[in-house]
């Protein structure tokens, strides 16, 4: 029904750059309003997310950077020694205290993460789609060619959208 084979997304998300670029543009500008426009992509993305077993793919924690906040750090603390994991050097907020060193996630057991319920908010919340879609759409396309999720909630939203 929904596709998520890695290989096929990562090379359609190639392929189809600037058709995102510009997408991302067109959903800026769409008449609806933000909260409008959030409601609908929560609702495309409702049984998407439902449908794609994450732990089936694991290629977000192959890829992206893990972001840690202090409650995070908190969390990773009672395990494991945080000075083994987070590079201080290269938090980008204030609301960030480091990022995990590793990549792929040092945590990631096969597919499945070894610290589940320590995990990083991040990682709870990856991938995120609301609120504010309209003025995040460009850090969610960043995600097209990685995360099956992501990938198949942005052909809809396109093709519902008419684009």
């Amino acid at each position: 029904m929904y596709q998520t084979d890695l290989g096929f997304i990562a090379e359609e998300a190639k392929r189809r750059a600037d058709d995102y670029a510009a997408f991302r543009y067109y959903a800026e500008l769409d008449e609806r309003s933000d909260a409008e426009l959030d409601a609908l992509v929560e609702s495309i993305a409702a049984p998407i997310v439902n449908a794609i077993d994450c732990t089936q793919c694991a290629n977000c924690c192959r890829s992206l950077d893990v972001y840690v906040t202090p409650s995070d750090a908190q969390r990773l603390s009672t395990i494991i020694p945080l000075d083994d994991i987070i590079d201080y050097e290269r938090a980008h907020a204030d609301d960030e205290w480091g990022m995990l060193r590793d990549k792929p996630c040092r945590f990631l057991d096969g597919k499945l993460c070894s610290v589940y319920p320590h995990r990083p908010d991040s990682c709870r919340l990856y991938p995120v789609f609301t609120p504010d879609f309209r003025w995040t759409t460009e850090e969610v396309l960043g995600g097209v060619g990685l995360c099956p999720i992501i990938y198949n909630v942005i052909e809809e939203l396109q093709r519902v959208l008419g684009w």
